[in-house]
């Protein structure tokens, strides 16, 4: 998810914001327990450890990408952490399912260059593509590595597998406005490729069989 907004105040260009650090540190770790919670793993030191790598790579990388590629688009974008998603991602981890919303990166304004059309599309695209990227190379690892490690990837698989298709839904509420809205927006037919991938990669996941 990312946020067209600048509040101002944050200086230099490409210079991370002040909190951005923090910010992301108590989301990885809220976001590894409310995921840890729904797979199980919160008592087990692998299964946590393993949590935190699914986590680490769907949702920092999700956030980075956008990240990287607004910022090599010209603009300053930094992540910044949505409170009230992180405790709801926590909640709804109690009932068997997970509402990830746990912050956005943050757009600011093009410092060089000019603003163009698909800008929005390449930096909201990014995110998911990052997921589905992530949970492509990890679900043939679960089916084909042995013991643990099949269990640690299909961690990984599972949880970019839901980020990717959770981000592509095209929904647009106060205050939230998913990546799939602002790709559905940008160019339907780039959107229903991607959304389709990421529901075939997602399948999988709700096959019991599949999973360790």
């Amino acid at each position: 998810m990312n946020i067209n907004y600048w509040g101002g105040g944050y200086g230099v260009p490409f210079r991370p914001y002040r909190h951005e650090v923090r910010d992301i540190v108590i989301a990885l770790i809220i976001m590894t327990i409310a995921f840890a919670n729904l797979f199980s793993t919160l008592l087990s030191v692998g299964g946590l450890m393993a949590t935190f790598i699914a986590v680490l790579t769907g949702f920092l990388g999700h956030e980075l990408m956008h990240r990287e590629v607004a910022r090599r688009l010209g603009y300053i974008a930094y992540f910044k952490a949505w409170w009230i998603g992180l405790l709801l991602a926590l909640a709804t981890s109690f009932f068997h399912f997970i509402i990830a919303t746990p912050g956005a990166t943050v757009i600011g304004p093009k410092v060089w260059g000019y603003p163009t059309r698909n800008d929005e599309l390449r930096i909201a695209l990014a995110g998911p593509a990052t997921n589905i990227v992530f949970a492509v190379v990890f679900l043939p690892l679960s089916l084909l590595l042995p013991g643990p490690f099949s269990y640690y990837a299909g961690l990984v698989y599972a949880i970019n597998a839901w980020l990717g298709f959770f981000n592509l839904l095209p929904l647009a509420l106060p205050g939230i406005v998913l990546d799939g809205f602002r790709v559905f927006r940008g160019d339907v037919r780039v959107w229903a490729l991607m959304f389709i991938i990421s529901i075939a990669l997602l399948i999988p996941s709700l096959i019991p069989s599949i999973l360790p």
